[in-house]
């Protein structure tokens, strides 16, 4: 059994780590409840956006812009990949990592060239470590997405799927559910898909509207901004998601801390009732050997 001093020293130790890990919860309670709300919200706005480009292709021939075209083969992609910078955030990052890993043997099976841009330390580690190509990296705000980023990766993604360089573009991100649940998740964002509307909006679609200027124009206008808006809200889907791991994951080793401190209280109790019991019968020994 060890001695009182290993075990004091044990539990000193222990109780700081709860302390820090306490800390880091709350910390991530705040940032959560910040990206959380920027979340929901950029998910409106960006529902909303689509839907307006898919009320604009409906009524005119949208396949004359490049952002529409639809090839018929799929010979390079291009995924926009978003882990965060730093660890300790339970299975966040070795979720979305193991997804990739499927990707990549997908695309080796389909004879697929693939190119990715990250967001994340974690994302650029990996990639690097396979020596896999990387197209653009802005790693460093996984918790607080920066919106000039958000403009790099669209200004890739716009220019190079229109001139052809790529045949799609994907997301691979853990989208935020609940405080408790993160899905790993695999998007397209080009070609775009095509929309779900409700009845309500299908009814709507009946309502004849004058456009001005042209519906191309208008097209041309919003489809950057959709393709924007997408990336700022998988981004921000991706942030609240990591706070919401984090919180979880500190959560867990705070209650596991405090259980290792009544555990290692149990022993060092133990241990000095040994002591005592032991210096007892030291002393009723002795007083026997002197009768």
């Amino acid at each position: 059994m060890p001695t009182l001093a290993v075990i004091r020293k044990r539990i000193k130790t222990v109780t700081s780590t709860a302390k820090i890990t306490k800390a880091m919860k709350m910390i991530a309670a705040v940032k959560l409840r910040k990206m959380q709300q920027q979340a929901l919200s950029a998910r409106s706005y960006s529902r909303k956006i689509e839907e307006m480009v898919h009320e604009i292709t409906m009524r005119t021939d949208a396949s004359m812009h490049p952002l529409m075209r639809r090839p018929e083969t799929t010979r390079k992609s291009l995924v926009i990949f978003a882990t965060s910078d730093r660890g300790l955030c339970g299975g966040f990052n070795s979720n979305a990592l193991r997804m990739v890993s499927q990707e990549i043997l997908e695309s080796k099976k389909e004879n697929r060239e693939l190119d990715f841009i990250t967001t994340g330390r974690k994302a650029r580690d990996f990639l690097r470590r396979y020596n896999i190509p990387i197209k653009l990296d802005v790693s460093g705000s996984s918790g607080s997405p920066d919106y000039s980023s958000v403009m790099d990766i669209a200004g890739i993604v716009i220019n190079e799927f229109s001139s052809g360089a790529y045949d799609e573009v994907k997301f691979i991100y853990n989208k935020f559910v609940s405080i408790l649940s993160q899905k790993t998740t695999r998007e397209f964002l080009l070609p775009i898909q095509k929309l779900e509307i409700t009845e309500d909006k299908e009814e709507a679609d009946d309502v004849k509207v004058i456009y001005e200027p042209s519906l191309l124009e208008i097209l041309s206008s919003l489809l950057p901004r959709m393709i924007e808006s997408r990336i700022y809200h998988v981004l921000l889907e991706s942030a609240a998601s990591e706070h919401a791991a984090r919180m979880t994951a500190m959560d867990s080793a705070t209650n596991n801390a405090k259980d290792m401190i009544d555990n290692l209280t149990l022993v060092m109790n133990r241990a000095r009732q040994s002591a005592i019991t032991k210096e007892l019968m030291d002393i009723v020994n002795g007083a026997e050997a002197m009768r």
